[in-house]
Order: structure tokens, then sequence, then C-alpha cells
């Protein structure tokens, strides 16, 4: 990995702007009753979580056993979550569902594009691929001025998410992979990130 450890990693995820952050982003797409939704290096859970209460049937993988025993432990009381052991390498013959997330993995695997096409692979017709990642506005000076107005809850956790990035992030190149697949941008927390949507047809 490139970039956070895991430890210091699911605490940003903990925090109230990582989540209000990532609900945004998960109601870009439509809400789902009856329909599923595979989060791939889901860490502690919260997109999972999010989009099981969007009503969809939720999975999350991650290829840390800590990170799912973690997730398992938040998600207690939410009856269409469901988190897994997996990783990347042959996602697609083992998964598939009518949504496919990812939230800052794609800047932590060695190679991206492969990344973004095993996801992919896993969208059903008709389905979306959501990828949120950290933009290069995402550096300490950008993120003291959001800081001013998100709301409180481990606020510092997005400096040291900021500090750690340091305007480094997955070249918008990687989407092309894609074409010519629909796909449409989202900037979220004052442009510090981005949701990328990508519809399957």
């Amino acid at each position: 990995m490139r970039s956070l450890s895991a430890a210091f990693f699911s605490w940003v995820q903990g925090a109230r702007f990582y989540i209000d952050t990532h609900a945004e982003a998960v109601a870009l797409v439509p809400s789902g009753e009856g329909k599923t939704w595979l989060d791939v290096g889901c860490g502690p859970g919260p997109v999972a979580r999010l989009a099981s209460r969007r009503g969809y049937r939720a999975t999350g993988i991650d290829r840390s056993p800590k990170m799912i025993e973690r997730a398992v432990r938040l998600a207690r009381g939410e009856s269409s979550c469901r988190f897994e052991i997996a990783d990347l390498e042959g996602l697609a013959s083992k998964y598939s569902a009518d949504v496919v997330s990812a939230a800052s993995l794609l800047f932590v695997v060695q190679e991206p594009e492969a990344a973004l096409v095993q996801l992919w692979s896993c969208v059903r017709p008709g389905g979306n691929l959501l990828v949120v990642e950290t933009t290069e506005k995402m550096a300490p000076r950008a993120a003291l001025q959001t800081m001013t107005h998100i709301r409180p809850g481990r606020r510092l956790a997005l400096l040291l998410w900021a500090r750690a990035r340091n305007g480094r992030s997955v070249a918008p190149s990687v989407y092309d992979r894609l074409a010519p697949a629909s796909g449409s941008r989202t900037p979220l927390l004052d442009g510090l990130v981005s949701a990328w949507v990508f519809k399957k047809t």
C-alpha cells in the first residue's frame, strides 16, 4: 500500500466528515430496494452500511481480517449488511452486484487501471460503479480551509489525511479505461474528493 496505515485510515473513516462525504456519494446512486451492492476494500464498512440504509443488500469485502472484524462489529443490527474476507484477485468469478463501489482503493493499489477493470467486471448490466477518491486538491492548506465549516467530530482527521495524500491522487486518465461507458464526476468536500459514477448498459 502506498498510503495510510490500516489502523489510521480506520480512524479517519469514523470521522463525521468522512461519513457525511460518503453518504453524499452513495446518494448519487438511486435507492435500491431488493438490489445488491458490493463494496470492495470496505475497511470498517461505512459505505456498505450507508448502502444498506438505502435499501440495498450490501456486501463489503476487504483482505484484512481485522477490518472485517471491525466492520461486522459496527454493523450489528443492520441485517442487510454482511462482510467477507476477499481481495481483488479473481473478483468477478466470485461476485456480481447491481452497484459496485470502491472508496480510496485505487490510490493504494499498484495497478489502478487493472483494479478498475476488475471492479467494472462485477457490475451487472444496468448497474452502476461508484468510485470515490481524493483529488489533487487534498493537501493541508485546502484541508485547513474546509475544516472551518465541516461538522465537529474528528475534524483533525481531515488535516492528517490531507498531509498523507499531499496532493497526490489517481490520475483522471485511469478512468478512460472504462470508455465508452458513460460516467459522471461529482466534487465533494469542497473538491477535495471526487465521486465517479459509471453506468453499465
